[in-house]
């Protein structure tokens, strides 16, 4: 998945490199390094049959594994807050309730060794690995209390590899190219379950 699936998932993903001024007889400082920002506010809101909208997460960082997600601002995590927050819209007269449960949502990094080819060196290369996985339950409006959520399940896997010699900048452009296929893919999955719920 690269900037193609971004395209056709229609996802907005703002890099805002900040200006460089060169001055007269002054050598320039060197570029900072670019930083992003991830949002679904160009798309359209979706009107739902839900009166109050729940967001909580039973996710633990597992401390043995190199996770990244914990290290950045921009995580699956993220993603499903911001979503909720740009893309949903309620009914605040309806008594129907949707809650979206974060079950998993980690980004582990590791680090591969390519074997030579051809006479060629070996060569390192970096992967990033993100797990998301959500549950989505809906109550409709007159629901006695008793009565089970109807639950749904969103899980996606996505991968982003970096082949050495890489910078730092060139492994978060990576991060932020996999972060930003994986948004993409939750809202895809996102609408396709709100359709089965027939809450919009």
């Amino acid at each position: 998945m690269g900037f193609k699936s971004l395209q056709k998932q229609a996802l907005s993903a703002l890099i805002l490199s900040p200006a460089i001024f060169f001055l007269a007889s002054c050598a320039s400082a060197p570029p900072a390094p670019p930083s992003y920002e991830l949002t679904f506010q160009h798309l359209p809101r979706l009107q739902i049959m839900a009166g109050s909208i729940v967001l909580k997460s039973v996710y633990q960082p597992d401390e043995t594994k190199n996770l990244f997600d914990t290290k950045k601002p921009q995580n699956p995590t993220m993603i499903v807050k911001q979503w909720v927050q740009d893309r949903l819209e309620r009914q605040p007269a309806s008594s129907a309730k949707l809650v979206l449960t974060i079950i998993d949502g980690h980004v582990e990094v590791t680090q591969k060794e390519e074997a030579a080819v051809f006479g060629l060196i070996a060569s390192q290369k970096q992967v990033f690995t993100a797990n998301l996985v959500v549950d989505v339950a809906y109550s409709a409006s007159g629901a006695a209390a008793s009565e089970e959520m109807r639950v749904l399940r969103v899980k996606i896997a996505s991968n982003q590899s970096v082949f050495g010699p890489y910078s730092l900048n060139i492994l978060d452009k990576a991060y932020f190219m996999l972060i930003s296929d994986l948004a993409g893919e939750f809202d895809t999955q996102m609408r396709l379950v709100l359709e089965k719920l027939k809450i919009m």
